[in-house]
């Protein structure tokens, strides 16, 4: 029942906070026109060898249309057609070498999970299900290759989530730090965005001047008027390049170390020098500034206690809930709730305390058991009751209005110090990862930095 509490068998975590929207991947999931309509063109050619895998330029070429329609309705220019080509072969090589290791280590997603996360894709359009992929389909889309995008998507996401964010680890100590901070802090948030020349790991002098040399590039082509965003989309290897370089709204603690010296001083519009990390060269902008009020978070609480029943290899459904209505008969004969609970829920981490929950916020429980908790009288023994672990029987004791802003502001820091190393990480483990596959890039060779060659550019642009 409860979400994300350490009870066997009970966690059930929300999918939209999953690691994927974290980490500010540029994923299709949160747009249907990311995905384009045109039919699958015949297969032409190998494009890029990956280890024991190709990139057909069929599926180059599909790719390509989508990111495409992606910058149109992100309002960000096209870059030119070969230096768009080049960028998206790179993030299909670097997909296909973490997908490979998703295949390796026997992932896969569930049609719950992939359920899910459709709702949650919905939901963040403000739709139904039916309503989205009826919208998808009057569009011109296919709903099975937004189907496939979504599965893919998510085998990245939990790739990474097992090699980056896995070991990522926040202390006490550094939430304690961060809080203090903010304390002084002023309530200030920096709309920012990057972009990012990688170098690899333990690089020699010939590749930091190249990588140099390119951020040095790129640089005086913003100064000299090119736009930001198309600059980020065509020359980054950030993973919000198509997003164009955006990060989004941080506050001073949220950005990347190497970002928070620097930002506070700078002015709206501006653009950093570059900026040497472990994973490469970084241009920062700072697009906007903005101030920020606390709130205050006040949230109903529902103290109660269960016994669960579960089925199992030798015990069918209909059994564990003959088992549960048995149960609930002895209580209401005057046996002992507690001594049940702990006789016979299934629940082992409760068990030992007679079933009792404790404090409980309804919004961290699945949806059955939280019915029972704002709707049951106080006291009155319901169930069973359904949810995807079993029958339960559930007693709610009491109801309060709490304020959990200490709580609140605790977990927003956790969640913003794991970010912020997260992200990291993520670039520098990308890069290592190209490294160590064998590439062989028909379409844009690599030179001795691990970077694909400048697409050439039209003579007037040149």
């Amino acid at each position: 029942m409860k979400k994300g509490h350490d009870m066997e068998g009970i966690a059930q975590r929300s999918k939209g906070k999953r690691l994927l929207a974290s980490l500010g991947m540029a994923c299709l999931l949160g747009s249907a026109t990311a995905v384009n309509a045109a039919p699958a063109e015949p297969v032409d050619g190998i494009a890029a060898i990956v280890n024991q895998d190709v990139i057909m330029r069929s599926d180059l070429d599909k790719r390509v249309r989508q990111v495409a329609t992606q910058l149109q309705q992100r309002g960000i220019a096209q870059p030119a057609p070969e230096a768009l080509r080049q960028q998206v072969l790179d993030r299909l090589i670097l997909e296909d070498i973490q997908l490979q290791m998703a295949t390796r280590a026997h992932l896969s997603v569930s049609d719950e999970q992939f359920n899910n996360a459709l709702q949650g894709i919905a939901a963040n359009n403000h739709t139904t299900v039916n309503q989205f992929i009826d919208s998808l389909e009057r569009q011109g889309y296919h709903f099975s290759d937004v189907r496939e995008q979504i599965r893919r998507e998510m085998l990245l996401s939990m790739v990474q989530q097992g090699s980056v964010a896995g070991q990522v680890r926040v202390t006490d100590q550094e939430i304690d730090q961060y809080l203090a901070r903010m304390a002084t802090a002023q309530n200030v948030e920096y709309h920012l965005a990057h972009i990012l020349v990688p170098l690899p790991e333990n690089p020699n002098a010939e590749q930091v001047a190249a990588a140099q040399q390119r951020i040095e590039q790129l640089r005086r082509a913003i100064a000299d008027g090119e736009d930001f965003q198309t600059a980020a989309a065509a020359g980054s290897s950030g993973n919000d390049a198509f997003s164009g370089g955006d990060l989004g709204w941080r506050r001073r603690d949220d950005m990347p170390t190497i970002f928070a010296n620097a930002v506070p001083n700078m002015t709206v519009g501006e653009v950093s020098a570059p900026i040497r990390s472990g994973s490469g060269f970084h241009l920062v902008k700072l697009v906007d500034r903005r101030g920020r009020d606390v709130q205050r978070h006040i949230v109903q609480q529902y103290k109660a206690r269960h016994i669960l029943i579960a089925p199992n290899p030798i015990r069918s459904q209909q059994e564990a809930l003959q088992l549960a209505s048995s149960i609930k008969q002895r209580i209401l004969s005057g046996e002992d709730f507690a001594t049940l609970a702990k006789a016979n829920s299934d629940d082992h981490g409760t068990a030992l305390s007679g079933g009792e929950l404790g404090w409980v916020d309804a919004d961290d429980m699945v949806p059955s058991f939280a019915q029972v908790l704002k709707t049951a009288p106080e006291g009155k023994l319901m169930g069973p009751v359904q949810s995807p672990f079993g029958w339960h029987l559930i007693e709610v004791e009491g109801r309060r209005t709490q304020d959990v802003t200490v709580q609140f502001e605790r977990e927003q820091a956790r969640r913003a110090i794991f970010q912020r190393k997260a992200e990291e990480d993520l670039d520098g483990w990308l890069q290592e990862l190209k490294a160590g596959a064998y590439i062989d890039n028909r379409l844009y060779p690599q030179d001795s930095n691990g970077v694909s060659a400048p697409a050439p550019q039209p003579a007037e642009q040149q």
